[in-house]
């Protein structure tokens, strides 16, 4: 009996073991979780428009913006005969194909009314803005215009004006100021100027826009460490300039410092008799009417002491204000 009982447990222990050796199943696959994809990088942005001075192929008052040179006439004339007179310079009455040639052109003229080459097919369809082409034979671009129609009052409004950003409709028999358009010959690659990367070339001097705004103590210490002053103004190429150094805004006009002070208080120019009340910061000289002053302007009290460039005129400001700048210095 015992050695049955043996027996039996033997057999049961055995049997024991040989199920713990057995594996269990694998446990069924799971389902692969998909793995997302890397992210593309976003794409480079595009680079900015700039402008550059003195380097097209005609002369230096005409401005190189993209492949193209632009040349603003401020002798009023018909349309017609602005646009023969572009001709005549290679090109035509300047078309505009984009929102950064609209500013462009806008702070190139001071947001003054000129004319444009757009022009309208059919007097009847003058709110249609696919109703227009441009002089130099491109087609209107539908996906860009800047048209207002709120001045159409008349079929005799065919030929359009752009002022202040916005184009609007105007008269056969109207004398505008005009801005040519003509292809630029030149290499296609600015000419390398004697200035650092990313200030600007202009008649022996370099500029340069900071994209802040800063009062005119926080502009005059930035300047200076770069070696420069806040910009002297001595002629209408350098009041453009300083209006087409920064075209990342549409703001028009934009107030910018200038570098001329006021003299507390005002002296006498024994060479002259006059009485001198500002002067340039870089000591390029005494104010001597240019630019000249917008309309009750300059302040004669003892604490506005600085002074703005709007436009192409200048105006008295505090000097606490915050205005952009832009430095200028030997190049």
């Amino acid at each position: 009996m015992q050695a049955a009982l043996l027996i039996i447990l033997t057999l049961a222990f055995a049997s024991s073991n040989a199920a713990a050796s057995v594996k269990p199943l694998a446990q069924p696959l799971k389902a692969a979780v998909p793995v997302k994809a890397a992210a593309a990088p976003p794409p480079p942005p595009p680079p900015q428009d700039e402008v550059f001075f003195g380097q097209c192929s005609r002369n230096k008052s005409w401005v190189v913006f993209r492949d193209y040179c632009y040349l603003y006439v401020e002798n009023r004339d018909y349309w017609y005969t602005a646009n023969e007179y572009c001709k005549r310079q290679g090109g035509y009455l300047a078309s505009i194909t984009d929102k950064a040639e609209n500013i462009f052109v806008s702070k190139l003229t001071y947001c003054e009314s000129v004319w444009t080459g757009r022009y309208a097919v059919d007097v009847d369809k003058l709110r249609e803005p696919d109703n227009y082409r441009w002089s130099d034979g491109q087609t209107s671009n539908s996906s860009y215009h800047a048209h207002n129609f709120s001045r159409i009052i008349g079929y005799h409004q065919p030929l359009i004006s752009l002022e202040d950003r916005f184009w609007y409709n105007n008269l056969y028999h109207a004398k505008q100021k005009f801005v040519c358009k003509v292809p630029n010959l030149g290499s296609g690659t600015p000419a390398p100027t004697p200035c650092p990367t990313n200030w600007k070339y202009l008649n022996g001097y370099c500029f340069f826009m900071p994209k802040f705004a800063a009062t005119y103590i926080e502009a005059d210490f930035y300047c200076n460490g770069r070696g420069a002053h806040v910009a002297s103004l001595h002629n209408d190429l350098e009041v453009r300039a300083l209006i087409l150094l920064d075209l990342s805004t549409d703001e028009c006009p934009v107030d910018v410092w200038t570098g001329l002070l006021k003299l507390n208080p005002c002296r006498i120019d024994y060479s002259t008799g006059a009485s001198v009340c500002y002067r340039w910061s870089d000591r390029s000289g005494d104010y001597r009417g240019f630019p000249a002053w917008q309309t009750d302007n300059p302040n004669n009290d003892l604490v506005t002491n600085c002074v703005a460039l709007n436009g192409r005129k200048i105006k008295s400001a505090r000097c606490h204000e915050r205005l952009r700048f832009a430095c200028k210095k030997k190049a």
